[in-house]
């Protein structure tokens, strides 16, 4: 099937395909940002910056554990079995990964959308928002194409992929929320928060090389 990195542009172009025929997922989530957006807006007039964040958070955590459960489901024993055949699992593992860091990118864009034009941004520091969005999407997605491998050999694929996910989301959730914080405030200074950042980063590498080196081990067996 040609080199990785073709691999994994075929794999990824083929779930966009499987995800437009079926809009499961997309729709799903999607539904999910419009009503909690249209609640807040209900219940908050006029939110402060913390609240404003941990609204945002709570999305998109929800919408990563969603599009990570929804994943599983997807991938029956026929469809599992033509991957094995055609693509090394590596490809695999990085297109499932990048296809939920794209979902997640697109739910993030959406919902943040929506709570600015309702709300307004409370963000002062871009630059430092962006990145911790960034790397925290790109955590969630290498940890849950790891457990679509996990949990796709049970038959409770969804309730193992959530349980064995909450300890790192929490990690994650709590960096996260920590320098969304210090993204409020303007003129951040980036010796403050170099050290979260470097753990956030951290915990993205640990999780792709977990899922590149154990991957193959779990998902052909």
């Amino acid at each position: 099937m040609g080199t990785l990195g073709q691999q994994v542009f075929t794999l990824l172009r083929l779930y966009w395909a499987l995800e437009g025929r079926s809009r499961k997922t997309l729709a799903a989530v999607l539904l999910y940002v419009v009503v909690i957006v249209m609640l807040a807006s209900y219940l908050f007039r006029s939110p402060d910056g913390d609240t404003w964040m941990a609204l945002y958070w709570m999305i998109l955590l929800f919408a990563a554990v969603n599009t990570g459960v929804l994943s599983y489901l997807q991938e029956s024993g026929g469809r599992r079995w033509y991957y094995y055949q055609v693509a090394a699992p590596e490809a695999v593992f990085l297109a499932k990964g990048l296809h939920i860091f794209q979902l997640l990118l697109l739910v993030g864009l959406i919902s943040g959308g929506m709570m600015g034009l309702l709300f307004g941004f409370p963000v002062g520091s871009w630059g430092m928002f962006a990145v911790t969005v960034l790397l925290t999407l790109i955590g969630l997605a290498m940890l849950f194409s790891f457990l679509a491998a996990i949990s796709g050999q049970s038959r409770n694929a969804a309730t193992l992929g959530t349980i064995l996910s909450f300890p790192v989301v929490i990690g994650l959730a709590l960096l996260a929320g920590k320098l969304s914080r210090g993204s409020l405030a303007i003129g951040l200074v980036l010796k403050d928060v170099r050290s979260d950042l470097l753990m956030l980063a951290g915990f993205d590498l640990l999780l792709a090389g977990m899922g590149l080196v154990l991957f193959a081990y779990i998902w052909r067996d």
